[in-house]
């Protein structure tokens, strides 16, 4: 359930208006959302999960890259629908024939093509609980549907696992979130790719690895990579000696960077020849006007893989040990922050 096509997506009145009330750089949480009560905290709602999740840790220093080309000479964004706003109206979603009552973006459609990983925050006392599923139909207004299921994540937890059939990693982890790239602040975490796993991907391990829970059914027909590390849920990473002078687009360099801080998961197989996506979040296509640029492509063949990324090693290192940026800090409550030092 890998394979994406473009879906219908109308989020843009509340990608402006986030974009427009920007603040010193970040984009404004959601309305509705707790506020930060401290410098750094973070908002449930804009960067979830714990600060030891996948997709919160910067790179160890101690990271281990194995040469890797992708072969891109294509790349395109793989739009995902994201519905957390505790502020947005309650709608009933069928989640494979269950009824739970989420709070769905007014503007938010799908047409229920492949896949539309979708994630719903859902209307329960603290608001803290996501639902995920694919693929969406939703017609502006409505009660979304779709046809699998995933079990209930909290926001707070490692935010595993999800709703991407390739992986089963997070639909809401590792997505480029609306305000992020037109921010003047750095994306402080890590991203999703989808390889072209003919091409890439490894039968070794059945097909997957860690943070990843699987592979693709059709693993061992399809996938022909040639190097056994790099399969669903690989995390890929730029080496920090990487020349990125020649990627002078904004949105892309800002993309290139976040690649070579915190790295990005595989987590889907794009089934299209030396294509390559990204994931991003409904809304936050217009931030990125180069994704389909040759410098995009060269982002992607910097990319190599991070061989010791292991949940004993996550990133590249042990918990505690150097890392290429700060850790994740507190949410507003002041829970869920990394230790001092990290």
């Amino acid at each position: 359930m890998s394979r994406r096509l473009p879906g219908r997506v109308t989020a843009r009145l509340a990608a402006a208006l986030l974009v427009a009330l920007g603040v010193l750089g970040l984009a404004t949480a959601p309305a509705g959302a707790t506020p930060a009560t401290a410098a750094g905290a973070r908002d449930v709602y804009r960067q979830p999960f714990s600060w030891d999740s996948p997709w919160n840790l910067p790179l160890a220093t101690s990271a281990r890259y194995v040469p890797f080309d992708s072969g891109a000479s294509s790349t395109y964004l793989d739009i995902e629908d994201i519905s957390v706003d505790p502020a947005f109206p309650v709608r009933t979603l069928d989640a494979s024939g269950t009824s739970v009552r989420v709070h769905t973006d007014p503007e938010l459609s799908a047409d229920g093509s492949w896949n539309h990983c979708s994630t719903f925050l859902v209307d329960d006392g603290g608001r803290r609980t996501v639902v995920q599923g694919q693929p969406l139909r939703l017609e502006p207004g409505g009660d979304p549907s779709y046809e699998y299921a995933w079990p209930e994540v909290s926001l707070t937890s490692t935010g595993l696992p999800g709703c991407h059939g390739g992986s089963g990693l997070s639909g809401l982890g590792g997505n480029v979130r609306v305000g992020e790239i037109r921010a003047a602040a750095p994306i402080r975490h890590a991203l999703k790719i989808s390889l072209n796993c003919a091409r890439s991907c490894s039968t070794e391990g059945r097909g997957f690895r860690w943070p990843a829970t699987k592979a693709d059914s059709y693993y061992a027909e399809h996938y022909g990579g040639k190097t056994p590390g790099v399969r669903m849920g690989s995390l890929m990473a730029i080496p920090p000696d990487a020349d990125l002078s020649g990627i002078t687009e904004p949105d892309v360099r800002k993309v290139a960077e976040a690649m070579q801080t915190y790295g990005a998961y595989v987590v889907d197989d794009t089934f299209g020849q030396n294509s390559n996506s990204l994931s991003v979040q409904a809304g936050a296509d217009e931030e990125l006007p180069h994704a389909r640029s040759g410098q995009m492509s060269q982002v992607f063949r910097l990319l190599d893989l991070v061989d010791n990324n292991t949940p004993g090693t996550p990133g590249g290192g042990p918990l505690g040990g150097p890392r290429r940026a700060p850790c994740a800090g507190a949410f507003a409550d002041g829970t869920g922050g990394a230790p001092p030092g990290c």
